[in-house]
């Protein structure tokens, strides 16, 4: 039972590590902002998209065979390969360098202005690589050693913050403060985080001697709850935070100097130092993790041809390299692979949570594969305007509210119910 305790404790927080950082801090504050006296209703918007989501999503992970490629394999026996190979494309090109960029522009920089962002981003993923090229070490060292500084600076500047208060929410600036809240946590990216980190974090719990799905699963949980209560903890306080200084600043404040304003105004100048501090944490460890699984998948995926390690070293550099444009550049390249993407990893999450309901294999299929149709729709209107796809997806129920993947992931799920007698394949 203690060492039941022990490794909930070590993989919780380390979850909880990966999970928080490659810029998240800067979503919360504005948020709250925004929101003014409905903070409340941003909180539970933001935290239902950007924390139970990527929770739910590594537990159903687990329930479904312990991997992502058991979990798809009724879509097809290759469908699970080639998207965790966009998704690993994906964190390479975007999730992994924007940590960097966010860890020199909000915390290195606030110190060290002189210092260019080429030597910072060298020395920072020297780090990252460091952790990652042994799993354990990786596991053990995010959860013992960075993931509890972390935590301590994020959580003192929130209590100060709610103990002193430095202001009084007023109206709300943002209509539809829930919906957009929601949305919002879809740039957080942490449930692509939990399709990406999964097969790490599950197996890093089987080799602890988890080894029935039964176990797994009951550990997968509990690790989870320690992650969801503790980003839960500190999205809340500071989307809190970022109301209380609502009447301050211009409606058009930048997600970075309103959160440097807010540390300063919380603990001084030398908030800034303990700000710097929690969001390079913040940001290594969610590289730490990323670089991890990504340098696993590339193993795995070349048959043992790419060694663990020098996947780790490529993708070190290829972050390296992206990570000097700077977060605003990477934001925007960001953003249509987001909404080509997010959808279907949502209906995939579902579709695991209530699989022993699903009628068929076909059901599974067509689900996902509407959804993904027409989310790919939807990037590439984000970035062209094209007549024809823009009527098609305005005509979707709920397209307004960002929502235009509902009708096609349930016509699918529908249609290969009626045309389908494949039975879909049950975990215990």
């Amino acid at each position: 039972m203690k060492k039941e305790k022990k490794d909930i404790f070590i993989v919780g927080l380390a979850l909880f590590g990966s999970y928080f950082g490659a810029g998240n801090l800067i979503f919360p504050p504005l948020l709250g902002f925004l929101s003014g006296s409905q903070w409340s209703l941003a909180a539970i918007g933001f935290c239902i998209s950007a924390v139970l989501m990527p929770v739910v999503g590594l537990y159903v992970i687990s329930k479904n065979g312990g991997s992502l490629e058991a979990m798809t394999e009724d879509i097809h026996k290759n469908f699970a390969k080639f998207l965790l190979l966009f998704i690993m494309v994906f964190a390479g090109c975007i999730s992994v360098p924007r940590t960097g960029a966010v860890a020199y522009e909000l915390g290195f920089k606030s110190l060290f202005p002189s210092i260019s962002i080429v030597l910072f981003i060298i020395g920072y993923f020297a780090i990252a690589l460091y952790f990652s090229l042994d799993i354990n070490r990786m596991i053990n060292s995010v959860g013992k050693f960075l993931t509890p500084v972390l935590v301590v600076v994020l959580l003192g500047i929130i209590i100060k913050g709610i103990f002193t208060p430095i202001g009084v929410p007023t109206f709300p600036q943002q209509s539809g403060v829930f919906t957009h809240s929601f949305l919002e946590g879809y740039q957080t990216g942490d449930l692509i985080v939990s399709y990406l980190i999964g097969t790490v974090f599950i197996g890093d719990i089987v080799y602890r001697g988890y080894r029935t799905g039964r176990e797994r699963n009951k550990l997968t949980a509990y690790c989870g709850v320690i992650a969801l209560i503790l980003l839960a903890v500190i999205y809340v306080g500071l989307i809190y935070l970022g109301a209380s200084v609502s009447s301050y600043y211009p409606k058009d404040i930048d997600r970075s100097q309103l959160l440097l304003a807010i540390a300063e105004r919380v603990l001084g100048k030398n908030g800034m130092l303990f700000l710097s501090i929690a969001v390079v944490l913040a940001c290594v460890t969610t590289a730490i993790g990323q670089i991890t699984s990504i340098a696993n998948f590339f193993h795995d995926f070349s048959n043992g041809k790419i060694p663990h390690k020098i996947a780790a070293v490529v993708s070190s550099v290829v972050g390296a390299t992206i990570a000097v444009l700077g977060v605003e550049n990477i934001v925007y390249y960001a953003t249509p692979i987001y909404k080509g993407v997010y959808p279907s990893l949502i209906v995939l999450m579902i579709l695991g949570i209530f699989r022993k309901f699903i009628p068929s294999k076909q059901s599974f299929r067509y689900a996902l594969i509407f959804t993904l149709a027409v989310s790919v729709l939807e990037a590439i209107l984000s970035v062209a305007n094209v007549p024809s796809i823009k009527v098609f997806i305005d005509i979707l129920p709920l397209s307004g509210l960002g929502f235009a993947w509902v009708l096609p992931a349930t016509l699918g799920l529908v249609i290969g119910a009626v045309s389908g007698s494949e039975p879909i394949t049950q975990f215990e």
